[in-house]
């Protein structure tokens, strides 16, 4: 009876483990349905620069729906920036600004992520730009989702200076020409990561 009783419970632990297994998904970003912008203020706030970047990637672990135990990390190749004006975007991967030839990405791998709600989340982590890494907590909300595709948004700042982005730049007649704080706004749409199959 004893023996009966330890083969049941054996049985019932591989069935939940496994169980917990198959519910975890690998997703990544679909990149049609996918932004990573950016927009920072110039002449004293008088406009605004906007931009993105149009070649990044995603990989993202969901166990059982559950966002406080997900794990997370996205990277952004820096020469795919996009402000609409070609000698602008040279001007920013040149050593002036985001030197892409020492410093081609820029990543974000998550160590905790933290619930607010049932949507609003904040994942804590490392966060590399232009060759120097920062501990940061990046605010997220989940937009909805069915099956692998999940809607994720990310509205955050952060401020060049800390990462040391353009800054020796001067302007030839404005010497505060060029804001600090640059907003960035992600969105994400999420598929299933073929990679991990």
């Amino acid at each position: 009876m004893k023996k009966k009783g330890i083969l049941l419970f054996v049985c019932c632990l591989v069935c939940t483990l496994g169980f917990s297994q198959n519910n975890t998904r690998f997703l990544t970003v679909e990149p049609n349905h996918s932004t990573i912008g950016f927009r920072i203020p110039i002449s004293g706030g008088l406009t605004l620069v906007t931009g993105k970047f149009t070649e990044f990637d995603l990989e993202l672990s969901l166990a059982n729906g559950d966002w406080t135990q997900a794990q997370a990390s996205f990277s952004i190749q820096v020469k795919s920036i996009n402000t609409g004006i070609d000698e602008r975007d040279k001007h920013l991967q040149s050593p002036d600004f985001f030197d892409v030839e020492k410093y081609p990405t820029i990543t974000f791998v998550s160590e905790k992520i933290t619930a607010i709600d049932s949507t609003h989340f904040v994942a804590s982590g490392t966060f590399s730009m232009h060759g120097i890494e920062k501990n940061i907590s990046l605010p997220f909300q989940v937009l909805g989702a069915e099956g692998n595709t999940i809607g994720i948004q990310i509205r955050t700042s952060l401020n060049r200076v800390d990462y040391e982005v353009g800054g020796g730049f001067q302007h030839s007649t404005m010497p505060d020409f060029l804001g600090n704080e640059v907003e960035v706004e992600i969105n994400f749409w999420t598929k299933r990561d073929k990679r991990k199959d």
